[in-house]
């Protein structure tokens, strides 16, 4: 509360003492009144009770106004934003004690635990990386936004390729020579740090995972001692320097690593944290490590806000990395995060959740937090939030366009799907629901499966039994609506991609019978203005080959895809189960398709570049594309698919596998 609000209310409360003080002496003395009265036994002594009540009208009115005043919120203090905007929605938390307040008001305890990996051998030499480079056109990871780099498990520059199999402790250095032959050079030692995602810039290699710090316990039971291992995982990023293989630079947080994202040469990390209230320290933690030299801080109690509505055991944190001189800014917000969407300008986080109702029903909700960000002065800040129905299930479920962001939020139970557009308050921490479309998306009982933003446009793919592809019309974000005659198909995409024009669109996801039955994987290409695919490839069951089963990555995780419009070219890895009447085996393959939407069949024909077979499950992890021009006529193209177990290098032009190159000596000691 403002001082002026504390000079108001204590000078009425003061008043309400005064008047309950003469209420007080009215009332004795109207007793003193009646009794003389009595004691008279007189009709002619009249005692009238009017000023009595009068008096007693005004306390309670004066009492009124206090408590009104008081609850109102009108003299509470208005905190200010670096940008300007008063602080209507989120609240600072401030103190110890209401974090802890807030944190157990439905708090819960995480344990993790992981398998010891083992040890794995360094090399005791680096090469330089930069001496033979040369400009070669590449594919690298399949990112949503242009200009903000995404991680993934394997990184290029066309020279150089850096590949980190998940949740292991090193990262293999592999140089694509002059001949686009491969050549593993170097096997980078991680420590204790267990890799999730690696980014690649020109100076570092910047490694994002996991340290586990194993803690023995020891039990007893009896006359029996038992000892247990547990471990506490700690989000790590990692600095390498690419010309030494050292480490430069090091954060370790006390926090799960939700996303991240790099822009020019900033890093802007969203990560979470589960707080227990007898956790010694309940605020986030970093550790940073940098010329030897070991820092710890805390993040500060006034940087961490929370929302009335929103009651949660979690925090999520952004934190923003300067890859120039490794300094840091932070901020936490109590409530989880479950997708982010990031462009060069904003960043915003999502957390969907429920609200239980009496009747066993259930209403779905997501939370939406905008963040401004800069990446030149490796800056954020906090502009505001706004919740809608439904949730939101993947971060391409969300885009920003000159100054709206776009959101599709679906339900179940009944199902519903809708749009909302919304804007940014001027002057207050809220975004504003300019306009929604919440009818006629989806037939009775679908849900929505993917959505591809494009300008003016969203493509939506619901899906129950069969795939409508629905074009909604953004171009005047106030008055938005749903283009006529949706595409219809069995089966559905779960990512899109737009294909150089507007109205063509790749479609990877699952076929399906006409009853909804999964089938196995499909491409489509589609034209948005006709009712119907123009081209589909499925990998349905042939009966010949006897039953069998397809699924990629790529149908979670759109970074698995390998793809470019400008070179006609996706690809993604597969794993085919296969069934036959004598044998069972699984296969891993990376499968290439050349789309051109000029042609007749618009959709190739797919090439398998297929791993070593095997009984048990080892897959094909990712693909990168690199091209051999001479002036500006491609002369060779070759595919790079990458397993725990091998690299091969295929030849597009004679369609041909050039090199086999083992990566890891145990598991190939054991293969053969």
């Amino acid at each position: 509360m403002t001082t002026f609000g504390w000079i108001v209310i204590s000078a009425l409360s003061i008043i309400v003492l005064y008047l309950l003080y003469n209420f007080i002496l009215e009332f004795i003395l109207n007793k003193k009144l009646n009794i003389f009265k009595n004691k008279l036994n007189s009709s002619n002594v009249a005692v009238s009770q009017v000023v009595l009540f009068k008096k007693a009208y005004q306390v309670a009115l004066a009492m009124m106004l206090v408590f009104t005043l008081s609850i109102s919120g009108i003299f509470q203090e208005q905190i200010i934003l670096e940008n300007q905007k008063i602080l209507t929605q989120a609240q600072q938390v401030g103190t110890r004690a209401k974090l802890i307040k807030l944190l157990t008001a439905t708090n819960s305890n995480y344990w993790g635990l992981f398998p010891e990996m083992g040890d794995l051998e360094a090399q005791s030499t680096a090469p330089d990386l930069k001496a033979t480079a040369q400009s070669r056109d590449f594919i690298d990871t399949n990112e949503q936004v242009e200009g903000v780099s995404e991680a993934d498990i394997i990184k290029t520059d066309g020279n150089y390729i850096y590949y980190a199999s998940r949740y292991y402790q090193k990262i293999n250095v592999v140089l694509v020579n002059e001949d686009y032959e491969v050549e593993v050079l170097d096997s980078i030692d991680l420590g204790d740090v267990y890799t999730e995602n690696i980014y690649l810039t020109e100076d570092y290699v910047i490694v994002v995972g996991y340290t586990y710090e194993q803690t023995p316990y020891q039990y007893a039971v009896g006359a029996m001692d038992f000892i247990w291992t547990y471990s506490s995982p700690t989000g790590t990023v990692v600095v390498i320097d690419r010309d030494t293989n050292d480490i430069v630079y090091e954060v370790e947080t006390d926090t799960y690593f939700f996303d991240h994202r790099i822009i020019d040469s900033t890093m802007y990390l969203v990560s979470r944290k589960y707080s227990n209230q007898y956790d010694e320290e309940l605020r986030p933690t970093i550790t940073e490590t940098k010329d030897s030299q070991e820092y710890k801080s805390y993040i500060d109690y006034d940087s961490i806000y929370y929302y009335d509505d929103v009651s949660s055991p979690a925090m999520t944190i952004i934190t923003s990395i300067n890859l120039n001189d490794f300094s840091y800014e932070a901020q936490a917000f109590i409530g989880d995060v479950n997708h982010v969407y990031v462009d060069e300008d904003s960043l915003y986080t999502a957390s969907s959740y429920y609200e239980y109702h009496l009747d066993q029903s259930r209403t779905q909700y997501s939370k939406i937090i905008k963040f401004k960000i800069n990446p030149e002065e490796s800056s954020f800040t906090y502009q505001g939030g706004q919740t809608v129905d439904g949730i939101i299930q993947d971060s391409y479920w969300m885009d920003e366009y000159q100054g709206y962001l776009r959101v599709v939020t679906s339900q179940s139970w009944p199902a519903k799907n809708r749009i909302f557009i919304l804007e940014e308050d001027e002057f207050e921490d809220k975004l504003n629901i300019v306009s929604k479309i919440d009818e006629g998306l989806g037939l009775e009982g679908e849900t929505v499966k993917s959505v591809r933003f494009n300008k003016d446009y969203a493509q939506v793919v619901t899906f129950e039994q069969t795939d409508p592809l629905y074009t909604i019309d953004l171009s005047d974000p106030l008055n938005p609506f749903i283009k006529e005659n949706p595409i219809k198909e069995e089966g559905y995409s779960t990512y899109m991609h737009v294909w150089n024009e507007d109205h063509y669109l790749i479609g990877f996801g699952f076929d399906a019978t006409s009853e909804g039955r999964i089938t196995g994987l499909k491409l489509s290409a589609y034209d948005t203005r006709l009712e119907v695919p123009l081209d589909t490839y499925s990998f349905a069951s042939d009966e010949q080959a006897g039953f069998s089963y397809s699924f990629s990555e790529a149908i979670y995780n759109p970074k698995a895809l390998m793809v470019d419009a400008t070179k006609g070219i996706i690809g993604f890895p597969m794993s085919l189960y296969r069934y036959t009447d004598v044998d069972y085996y699984y296969e891993s393959s990376f499968v290439l398709f050349f789309i051109d939407f000029e042609s007749d069949k618009i959709i190739s024909k797919p090439i398998f570049i297929s791993h070593n077979q095997t009984d048990y499950y080892m897959q094909v992890d990712r693909a990168i594309y690199i091209e051999n021009s001479v002036g500006d006529v491609v002369t060779d193209r070759y595919i790079y698919t990458f397993s725990y177990e091998q690299v091969i290098v295929y030849h597009i032009e004679t369609n041909t596998i050039i090199q086999k190159v083992k990566l890891n000596d145990a598991v190939n000691a054991y293969l053969d």
